[in-house]
Protein backbone atom coordinates (compact mmCIF):
# COMPACT_ATOMS: atom_id res chain seq x y z
CA UNK A 1 0.00 0.00 0.00
CA UNK A 2 1.37 3.58 -1.43
CA UNK A 3 0.54 6.38 1.56
CA UNK A 4 2.09 9.56 2.04
CA UNK A 5 1.54 12.48 4.05
CA UNK A 6 2.67 16.16 4.56
CA UNK A 7 1.64 19.13 6.65
CA UNK A 8 1.98 22.93 6.61
CA UNK A 9 1.41 25.78 9.17
CA UNK A 10 -0.46 28.67 7.34
CA UNK A 11 -0.79 32.30 8.91
CA UNK A 12 -3.86 32.66 7.33
CA UNK A 13 -7.60 31.82 8.93
CA UNK A 14 -8.84 28.44 8.20
CA UNK A 15 -11.53 29.10 6.29
CA UNK A 16 -9.58 30.90 3.51
CA UNK A 17 -7.60 27.98 3.55
CA UNK A 18 -10.17 25.49 3.46
CA UNK A 19 -11.95 27.59 0.63
CA UNK A 20 -9.06 27.53 -1.72
CA UNK A 21 -8.60 23.69 -1.82
CA UNK A 22 -12.20 23.33 -1.62
CA UNK A 23 -12.28 24.61 -5.23
CA UNK A 24 -10.49 22.10 -7.40
CA UNK A 25 -9.83 25.02 -9.80
CA UNK A 26 -7.40 26.15 -7.51
CA UNK A 27 -5.13 23.04 -8.14
CA UNK A 28 -3.60 24.60 -11.24
CA UNK A 29 -2.10 27.40 -8.69
CA UNK A 30 -0.13 25.24 -6.26
CA UNK A 31 0.43 21.78 -7.86
CA UNK A 32 2.92 21.68 -11.03
CA UNK A 33 1.62 18.53 -11.78
CA UNK A 34 -1.32 20.07 -12.88
CA UNK A 35 -2.24 20.76 -16.47
CA UNK A 36 -5.88 21.78 -16.05
CA UNK A 37 -8.65 21.26 -13.97
CA UNK A 38 -12.23 22.39 -14.58
CA UNK A 39 -15.19 21.91 -12.12
CA UNK A 40 -18.26 19.34 -14.31
CA UNK A 41 -20.85 19.47 -11.35
CA UNK A 42 -23.41 22.06 -11.15
CA UNK A 43 -23.72 24.29 -8.06
CA UNK A 44 -21.90 24.40 -5.42
CA UNK A 45 -18.53 22.85 -3.74
CA UNK A 46 -19.21 19.84 -1.82
CA UNK A 47 -20.06 16.29 -1.41
CA UNK A 48 -20.40 14.53 -4.94
CA UNK A 49 -18.62 17.79 -6.57
CA UNK A 50 -16.31 16.26 -9.84
CA UNK A 51 -13.39 18.15 -10.93
CA UNK A 52 -12.03 16.54 -14.33
CA UNK A 53 -7.86 17.13 -14.15
CA UNK A 54 -5.30 16.45 -16.95
CA UNK A 55 -1.91 16.25 -15.41
CA UNK A 56 1.70 15.81 -16.39
CA UNK A 57 2.58 11.64 -16.30
CA UNK A 58 5.62 9.89 -17.05
CA UNK A 59 7.28 10.21 -20.71
CA UNK A 60 5.61 13.99 -21.13
CA UNK A 61 2.21 11.92 -21.97
CA UNK A 62 -0.92 13.63 -19.97
CA UNK A 63 -3.16 11.40 -17.70
CA UNK A 64 -6.12 11.87 -16.40
CA UNK A 65 -6.71 12.50 -12.52
CA UNK A 66 -10.26 13.25 -12.41
CA UNK A 67 -11.65 12.73 -9.03
CA UNK A 68 -14.82 13.40 -6.59
CA UNK A 69 -15.17 15.52 -3.48
CA UNK A 70 -16.36 11.99 -0.55
CA UNK A 71 -16.94 13.91 2.24
CA UNK A 72 -16.72 17.52 3.86
CA UNK A 73 -16.59 19.50 7.03
CA UNK A 74 -16.31 22.77 6.61
CA UNK A 75 -12.67 24.09 8.37
CA UNK A 76 -12.25 20.91 8.91
CA UNK A 77 -11.88 18.13 6.58
CA UNK A 78 -11.89 17.47 3.28
CA UNK A 79 -12.17 14.00 1.51
CA UNK A 80 -11.51 13.32 -2.03
CA UNK A 81 -11.18 9.96 -4.45
CA UNK A 82 -9.59 9.85 -8.12
CA UNK A 83 -12.17 8.60 -9.71
CA UNK A 84 -10.07 8.10 -13.65
CA UNK A 85 -6.12 7.64 -14.93
CA UNK A 86 -3.61 4.95 -14.44
CA UNK A 87 -3.15 5.16 -10.11
CA UNK A 88 -6.87 6.24 -8.21
CA UNK A 89 -5.96 7.29 -4.75
CA UNK A 90 -7.62 8.20 -1.84
CA UNK A 91 -7.15 11.68 -0.04
CA UNK A 92 -7.72 14.11 2.85
CA UNK A 93 -6.92 17.42 3.82
CA UNK A 94 -7.26 17.92 7.88
CA UNK A 95 -7.31 21.48 8.93
CA UNK A 96 -6.25 22.36 12.68
CA UNK A 97 -6.61 25.79 13.92
CA UNK A 98 -5.01 27.37 16.90
CA UNK A 99 -5.98 31.05 16.20
CA UNK A 100 -2.98 32.43 14.70
CA UNK A 101 -2.31 29.00 12.30
CA UNK A 102 -3.73 26.79 10.50
CA UNK A 103 -2.13 23.48 10.14
CA UNK A 104 -3.16 21.51 7.02
CA UNK A 105 -2.06 17.89 6.73
CA UNK A 106 -2.50 16.83 3.37
CA UNK A 107 -1.92 12.88 3.37
CA UNK A 108 -3.00 10.31 -0.07
CA UNK A 109 -3.36 6.80 0.33
CA UNK A 110 -3.66 4.01 -2.95
CA UNK A 111 -3.71 0.41 -2.57
CA UNK A 112 -2.49 -1.05 -5.86
CA UNK A 113 -3.86 -4.93 -7.46
CA UNK A 114 -2.81 -6.62 -10.07
CA UNK A 115 0.46 -5.67 -12.32
CA UNK A 116 -0.40 -2.05 -10.33
CA UNK A 117 1.10 -3.96 -7.57
CA UNK A 118 4.10 -3.82 -9.43
CA UNK A 119 4.55 -0.25 -10.10
CA UNK A 120 3.79 0.52 -6.07
CA UNK A 121 7.22 2.18 -5.37
CA UNK A 122 6.59 4.75 -8.37
CA UNK A 123 3.22 5.31 -7.34
CA UNK A 124 4.52 6.05 -3.62
CA UNK A 125 7.12 8.48 -4.64
CA UNK A 126 5.04 10.38 -6.73
CA UNK A 127 2.82 10.42 -4.17
CA UNK A 128 5.32 11.98 -1.68
CA UNK A 129 6.32 14.66 -4.03
CA UNK A 130 2.16 15.78 -4.42
CA UNK A 131 1.59 16.04 -0.74
CA UNK A 132 4.68 17.72 -0.61
CA UNK A 133 3.72 20.74 -3.10
CA UNK A 134 0.98 21.65 -0.01
CA UNK A 135 3.91 24.35 0.55
CA UNK A 136 3.15 25.93 -2.64
CA UNK A 137 -0.23 26.34 -0.85
CA UNK A 138 1.16 28.41 2.25
CA UNK A 139 3.74 30.40 -0.62
CA UNK A 140 0.72 31.69 -2.43
CA UNK A 141 -1.98 32.44 0.67
CA UNK A 142 0.96 34.40 2.72
CA UNK A 143 1.96 36.30 -0.22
Amino acid sequence: MAFAEYSVSIRKPVHEIFNFILNGENNKIWRPSVIAVKKETAGDIGVGTKFSQTMKGPFRKSISGDYEISSSETDKKISFKVISGPARPSGNYVFENDGEETQVTFSLSYKPSGLAKLMDPMINKQMQLETAMLVNVKKHLES
